[in-house]
């Protein structure tokens, strides 16, 4: 995105203040295990995209002549189990676009309650067979290789490796990991935010200390994670709608009322905010308090508010505040 330059403005006045050899198969927080035939060598690589990295995780070995690879990859957007089939198939066209061959089979496989995709392709140039196969546990997705000579045929090396490709047992329901693993955890000195990050993704542009931007995937909101020292105000809504006419044409109030997030009450404001001829709607929880000044605020233009406002109210509401703590560090 963004949504609107001049509206990214108007922030509050308080965001100024302020590759290893290893021996296990697998560490203990990934989804899907594996014993490799000797110990595993691991690489992290990490691709930029326009809504932050792709991390992955690559654990391989070689062993005469045969190669084993298990890599994980996160995702800045969690994909769930209904973007599945549309993950595979982008990540096979990669596979066949970065190594030519010929696939002789092309079949669905099932690990426990998982669902996968199994390919064996033919590398003529190699002279050698590729065993892929791809699952999307805990919205990461876990891709295992094993290949061998042509001449050769499958090892016993091979039918191992296969044969001990398991999903870890705290994993082992699909549906609860997959509503699980949409969930992420912000955090800034005694304030955290939980949001469902297979719809909104942090804004890898943003710099800004104390300042976290997330932005929907759909583009149709932005929203603002904002901590910082107790300020001196009266109340939080004398500084928000302070800081927004210094750079808004009208800002017109449309509710304002109390909010109890766990034990702590916090001020909750609905406003719309004109800027260059474009009216967006405003909704946030504000506090100020020993714990620190903090602000949770989301918009959207006023033509789409409506559509977005249930996921808003819901990412409000994963605001949590902690007992008064020293520090204000953003993880």
């Amino acid at each position: 995105m963004p949504l609107h330059a001049a509206a990214r403005r108007l922030l509050l006045a308080l965001v100024c203040l302020v590759s290893v050899s290893v021996h296990a198969a697998a560490p203990a927080e990934w989804a899907v295990t594996v014993n490799f035939p000797a110990p595993a060598q691991e690489t992290e690589q990490r691709i930029r995209t326009d809504r932050g990295d792709e991390v992955a995780l690559r654990r391989f070995v070689e062993v005469s002549g045969e190669r084993f690879i298990l890599t994980r990859i996160t995702y800045p957007v969690t994909p769930l189990a209904v973007h599945r089939g549309a993950l595979f198939k982008h990540t096979i066209e990669t596979l066949m676009n970065s190594r030519s061959g010929e696939i002789r089979e092309d079949n669905q496989f099932e690990l426990g309650a998982y669902a996968g995709h199994r390919l064996l392709i033919e590398q003529r140039r190699e002279r050698s067979v590729r065993e892929v196969r791809l699952l999307l546990v805990g919205g990461q997705l876990y891709f295992a290789s094993a290949e061998w000579p042509s001449a050769a045929g499958q090892s016993a090396r091979v039918k191992e490796f296969w044969s001990s490709l398991s999903v870890a047992p705290a994993y082992a329901d699909a549906r609860v990991m997959d509503d699980r693993s949409r969930w992420r955890e912000l955090a800034q000195g005694n304030f955290q935010l939980r949001y469902d990050s297979s719809r909104w993704f942090r804004d890898p542009a943003t710099v800004e200390e104390n300042l976290i931007v997330l932005l929907r995937v759909d583009e149709l909101a932005e929203a603002e994670f904002m901590a910082g020292p107790q300020v001196q105000a009266a109340t939080m809504e004398e500084l928000v709608l302070a800081t927004a006419k210094e750079s808004a044409e009208r800002v017109t109030m449309r509710r304002r009322g109390k909010k109890l997030q766990g034990s702590t009450t916090v001020e909750e404001l609905r406003f719309s905010v004109r800027v260059d001829g474009v009216t967006y709607e405003n909704h946030g929880y504000f506090y100020n308090g020993p714990e620190g000044s903090v602000q949770v605020r989301a918009w959207s233009p006023e033509k789409n508010f409506a559509e977005v406002e249930g996921d808003i109210a819901e990412l409000l509401d994963g605001l949590s505040i902690a007992k008064a703590r020293m520090g204000l560090v953003a993880r």
